[in-house]
């Protein structure tokens, strides 16, 4: 884990308050489906743990950054209509060994993309496998990868989005660089964070680590084959469309053979 992840844990949900709420949606379906309880897999903030938590079911988040984990429990702490129990634990997704089993293991915001080589990859899905209840379900999601974005050689940011920091009210503008190495399919990115005043002058600028893999559909047949799993379904986007060429995601929810 190359990232330094604590840097991330005061920007994390600014930069998730411009991706709508499509996949806290579609995990929260998944779990009610499950019943619970719930492992997520890179809980981060709580963004998808807590919603699950407040529809009901029990939920355990885990993840690699104790800043991380400590945001998410002041969130939780300040939430008062959880009906399900949370728990926050810290662990490494690509050895993680609780010594339980869920009905449903979420790996949700791309958090696979996180582990850097194709190895590291099948283990966190042989990670998650392993938390599995018999009959149960393990679903994660990815970016489709973009052939003229990994082409784009430019070292200049360009702009993701506008939006406002909750905590200062204080608007935002969010950017980012892309490094891509091609035959390790890595991006050693960088993305930024520029907060303005109200007159539109700059206060701050902060730049923040990125570092992914991206996998391309091929790929995770193999890697699922690999773990012990087979895909139950896959999906283009969060409502259930199909996965082609003018996917921007790629969903799936995969069972063991």
């Amino acid at each position: 884990m190359n990232m330094n992840y604590d840097a991330w844990a005061e920007w994390y949900d600014i930069f998730y308050s411009t991706a709508g709420v499509d996949d806290v949606e579609f995990y929260v379906e998944l779990a009610r489906a499950s019943g619970g309880p719930v492992l997520e897999i890179g809980c981060g903030t709580g963004r998808v743990s807590l919603p699950i938590a407040a529809a009901g079911m029990d939920v355990v988040g885990v993840d690699f950054s104790p800043a991380m984990l400590m945001k998410a429990e002041e969130k939780a702490a300040a939430t008062h209509d959880l009906g399900g129990a949370f728990e926050f634990v810290r662990g490494d997704m690509r050895t993680l060994a609780l010594d339980r089993s869920f009905p449903l293991v979420i790996i949700p915001a791309r958090t696979l993309c996180l582990a850097l080589t194709p190895e590291e990859q099948v283990e966190t899905l042989r990670r998650g496998a392993a938390h599995m209840a018999p009959g149960g379900l393990l679903a994660f999601n990815m970016f489709v990868p973009d052939p003229e974005v990994i082409a784009d050689t430019s070292d200049d940011p360009y702009l993701m989005d506008e939006t406002i920091n909750p905590a200062t009210g204080r608007r935002c503008v969010l950017s980012a660089i892309d490094r891509f190495d091609l035959v390790a399919q890595t991006n050693n990115g960088t993305q930024i964070v520029e907060e303005l005043d109200d007159d539109g002058n700059l206060l701050r600028t902060v730049e923040l680590d990125v570092n992914t893999r991206h996998i391309y559909p091929s790929e995770v047949h193999v890697m699922l084959e690999e773990a012990g799993l087979v895909a139950d379904q896959v999906f283009g986007d969060f409502n259930g469309g199909p996965l082609d060429e003018d996917s921007e995601e790629m969903v799936w929810v995969v069972r063991q053979v």
